[in-house]
């Protein structure tokens, strides 16, 4: 059933198309939290700071008095969350030279999650040495450099609060920030850090001016037909939800999951046949129902019919 349920939201997630590729690569470290405790909408590409990060900290040049790296690595990566895991994104290093580009501020996000573990001193220490470690000590200055003006944005306070309930605050929160960004990280490491996370907001935007049905939150389940079920209902409720042609993806998608479950069943019932028939051998059972798989089945279904079926 796992399985089967994979399957599904798999095609769900092609149904709503593009739209919901953005939703979900919009899940990332750094989402705003506004002032009335609400996430925006997801798939928006508001991917602001958060203000929940030490206001006002001033980025160390290591732990004085805290752990030492072996410690920190040791509570991380072998008590704590960073168990199992790789530092995602990248030093972003090319040809012996640091350029902008997006992944540095994955890498940075990486190590950011563990505070509340260590302290933000012991991250930057952390990172310092990784960075050394990996490109040597003048490439690692010049990232830290890049650290520190990161951790400035990160735990600037800002002056224009977003509410999401709020529409008149979306824009002057998302000027502000878009300003400091180039302020303190420059304009190549601002547009490297956060062009597409601005791009998708100002989507966003346009989408909610244009009066067209906004995006979807993927926290909340896409309509089901089920038994019971009044059909034209659900189709309504995605229409209102995704807009018309996600909502007809979607019921195409529902009439090739119930033509696929009709097949499966009736496969399921000819290998029951085929097994309880006493007169067939077992090579004979299964070259009959071979038979009937690829005549009831395409090709690339063979494999998962035989593995739902335990041929």
């Amino acid at each position: 059933m796992q399985k089967q349920g994979w399957m599904k939201a798999v095609g769900v997630a092609l149904a709503l198309g593009a739209a919901g590729v953005a939703y979900v690569a919009a899940t990332r470290p750094g989402g705003l939290v506004g002032e009335d405790g609400d996430s925006p909408a997801q798939g928006s590409g508001w991917g602001m700071i958060r203000p929940d990060a030490s206001s006002g900290a001033t980025p160390a040049l290591a732990a004085k008095g805290g752990l030492s790296l072996d410690q920190v690595r040791h509570k991380l990566f072998k008590e704590g969350s960073f168990q199992g895991t790789e530092p995602s994104g990248d030093w972003c290093v090319a040809a012996a030279k640091l350029s902008p580009c997006a992944d540095l501020r994955k890498r940075f996000e990486y190590y950011i999650l563990g505070l509340g573990e260590v302290t933000i001193e012991d991250i930057r220490a952390l990172v310092a040495d990784e960075a050394r470690r990996a490109h040597g000590d003048e490439l690692a200055a010049a990232i830290m450099s890049m650290w520190d003006r990161y951790w400035q944005l990160r735990s600037h306070t800002w002056r224009n609060a977003f509410v999401q309930s709020d529409r008149n605050t979306w824009m002057p929160a998302f000027e502000e920030q878009r300003m400091v960004r180039r302020q303190i990280l420059g304009e190549d490491w601002a547009r490297a850090f956060f062009a597409d996370d601005e791009a998708k907001f100002q989507q966003y935007v346009a989408q909610m001016d244009s009066g067209q049905p906004p995006p979807p939150d993927p926290g909340e389940p896409v309509p089901q037909m089920a038994p019971g079920k009044d059909p034209a209902a659900v189709h309504a409720e995605r229409v209102a939800r995704y807009g018309q042609d996600a909502a007809n993806r979607l019921a195409k998608a529902d009439e090739e999951w119930a033509d696929w479950e009709r097949r499966l069943a009736a496969a399921r019932t000819e290998w029951d046949r085929l097994k309880s028939a006493g007169q067939l051998s077992d090579v004979q059972r299964r070259q009959d129902m071979q038979a009937y798989i690829a005549s009831h089945f395409q090709a690339d279904e063979h494999l998962r019919v035989k593995a739902l079926l335990n041929i």
